[in-house]
């Protein structure tokens, strides 16, 4: 099933949800059904088959038929007991906490699990993740009584205070709540089943495996398209259970302050926390820090924009969370700021709580020091190649002072470098990364003074017109207190923002078409971005080779746009279009680039023979914060 039939299904059967609720939780459930009733169907064929070649085998009629088809209905039972024993879930990371440990948190389980009517809890656990999440996890693979295991995230408990982390849990809680919460439950253990169980079968090449293989990638597309309505719904039926337990506005703030922290965590903690490998050789827990930040209000100018980009956000099929705006309006809570949490729910943790902030730091360090070190020595280049640009100052061109001043922002965040990126625009008024360095670094220079170098950027050539209307429509959505709103320059930038998006989706379009291997010439990045994105494919494990080349689109001449051709052969191939997808979001290149894995059909001799020789070879993985690495 290709991505548009996906989509058609899903949206047919949103409407039958909205039509006839009872009756698309009965089509549900029968396909769900049928998925168990293949697998009981499969090994009830290989115990047929199986008997019947071993009664032939025993009368003594020795063949060859009988012996192949008593092998091939044992590789049918094996394979389809190998389904139903798959795991959905290992242990989790992190430790499991008990009552003794944390008395106060289990209380508030416990009144939380009392007034929302949930299952009790078999497992506590504790991580360093800044989310929470329940799951039902079967015993025996996919059968057995579940395991209700409930995870909580240590900056989670940081961020929120005890009403609002109580929001968060009821939320959670509201997933397994009567019987309705036991079938969405069911059915997002199915949907769970049926992916894994997918992923495994494609990594078996055996002749046994084939029948099972052919029915799943028929089955799940289909049964994930056909649920996806339901684990939406679920998703708004927790956020009223938790509405109901401490109210719409409490339950709505938690989330929008949710949103915002954890936007401040990747575009600022992050970036700032690794920047201290310059310096430092050895890693540094980030927890530490964590607990006295997040219990901190962010800057108002930061929470604002970081608010309007997630009120932006429209759902997806890939997602079955709906988008913050939808979750706010199906609570009739209001889409604003709220007032800041004021003490962290840390303190249920007790006397504890700071022993823990050290057990996850310690633990944190010791699996990023390879990562650590390595990002180390990557600071200590930059160093190295800054100091050489400092040496060579009175002879450097636009594009190297660009770098110098990129390079130096990576290194130390708060240094200063306007006067670098002035420099370069002295020389040429229409340096699009001098422009771009300037608007990002001089956040307090005059509005009339921004929306200039953002005009510029604006001439300067279509590659940079998103950039330039988003950071235009920002600054002018946003006035500074007491002005005026420039309701005319407001009205200019967001058309210019409808017009380059628009380009930008057509580019896409013509970079997304095949042939593949015509127009393509040797890449053209400079120094500083090879670098980034040979950094940025080593933190990817799977990929062992890849090759970037420039794609020329004849109807966009002007644009710059890239093909980057992985080769990743132990990747099972369910898992390739979700690495593409994260290299998507991953690469920062002058325009778009379209990863694409070599297998059957784009051929591994073909990508040699046009693309001017690998760009990347092995490098050791990176940590889960990549984009904190990038910038």
């Amino acid at each position: 099933m290709d991505h548009a039939d996906f989509v058609h299904h899903v949206r047919v059967n949103e409407y039958l949800s909205a039509e006839n609720p009872s009756g698309y939780r009965r089509r549900v459930a029968l396909f769900a059904a049928l998925g168990y009733a293949w697998i009981a169907g499969s090994l009830a064929a290989a115990a047929t088959v199986g008997l019947w070649a071993l009664r032939h085998l025993a009368s003594g009629h020795v063949r060859m038929g009988w012996l192949f088809l008593l092998l091939g209905a044992i590789g049918l039972g094996w394979t389809s007991l190998r389904a139903l024993w798959v795991r959905l879930d290992a242990q989790p990371d992190g430790h499991r906490l008990t009552p003794e440990q944390a008395p106060a948190l289990f209380k508030l389980l416990a009144q939380v699990r009392r007034k929302v009517k949930g299952p009790r809890l078999d497992e506590v656990w504790l991580d360093d993740r800044f989310n929470a999440s329940i799951s039902q996890v079967p015993r025996f693979g996919l059968v057995g009584a579940p395991v209700n295991r409930l995870r909580i995230g240590l900056p989670m408990m940081m961020a929120l205070d005890v009403p609002r982390l109580s929001a968060v849990l009821a939320h959670e809680y509201g997933h397994l709540r009567g019987n309705h919460g036991r079938f969405a439950a069911w059915i997002y253990r199915t949907r769970l089943s049926w992916m894994r169980m997918n992923e495994h079968l494609a990594e078996d090449d055996g002749a046994a495996a084939w029948l099972n293989r052919r029915f799943m990638a028929w089955y799940v597309p289909r049964f994930l398209a056909r649920s996806f309505a339901l684990a939406r719904q679920d998703e708004y039926e927790a956020d009223r259970i938790s509405a109901r337990l401490v109210g719409a506005e409490t339950a709505g703030a938690a989330l929008v302050e949710i949103e915002v922290k954890s936007s401040w965590m990747a575009e600022h903690f992050w970036r700032q926390h690794w920047q201290g490998a310059t310096d430092q050789p050895l890693p540094q827990g980030p927890l530490k820090a964590l607990r006295h930040l997040l219990a901190t209000p962010p800057e108002d100018a930061f929470a604002q924009e970081a608010l309007r980009q997630a009120l932006r956000q429209l759902s997806h099929v890939d997602d079955t969370h709906p988008v913050l705006k939808e979750r706010l309006a199906a609570l009739s809570a209001p889409a604003r700021l709220p007032t800041w949490s004021r003490k962290s729910a840390l303190g249920l943790l007790g006397p504890q709580a700071e022993a823990w902030v050290q057990r996850f730091d310690q633990a944190w360090c010791r699996d990023r020091a390879s990562t650590w070190k390595a990002h180390h020595q990557r600071q200590q280049s930059l160093k190295a190649r800054v100091q050489g640009w400092r040496e060579r100052a009175d002879s450097l061109g636009s594009d190297e002072l660009t770098m110098w001043a990129t390079c130096e922002r990576r290194l130390h965040s708060a240094v200063d470098t306007g006067a670098l990126y002035a420099q370069v625009l002295s020389r040429n008024p229409a340096h699009a990364g001098a422009l771009r360095g300037l608007v990002s670094v001089r956040e307090d220079a005059a509005l009339a003074e921004r929306l200039g170098w953002l005009e510029r950027l604006w001439q300067a050539g279509a590659d940079h017109r998103s950039w330039a209307a988003r950071r235009a429509v920002a600054l002018l959505e946003r006035p500074a207190p007491g002005a005026a709103m420039d309701d005319a320059g407001l009205k200019l930038w967001r058309q210019r923002l409808k017009d380059a998006q628009a380009q930008d989706d057509a580019v896409w379009d013509a970079l997304c078409a095949p042939p593949w291997f015509q127009h393509l010439s040797r890449h053209d990045l400079n120094e500083l971005e090879v670098d980034d994105v040979r950094t940025a494919l080593g933190w990817h494990s799977p990929i062992e080779r890849a090759w970037l080349v420039t794609r020329r689109l004849p109807e966009h001449s002007q644009r710059r746009a890239y093909l980057l051709f992985i080769d990743c052969p132990q990747l099972p191939e369910a898992q390739r279009p979700g690495l593409c997808r994260q290299l998507i979001q991953q690469l920062d290149l002058p325009g778009p680039v379209l990863p694409l894995c070599a297998d059957d059909e784009l051929k591994l001799a073909d990508i040699e023979r046009h693309t001017f020789g690998p760009f990347f070879g092995p490098l050791p993985p990176g940590p889960s914060e990549q984009a904190a690495l990038r910038r």
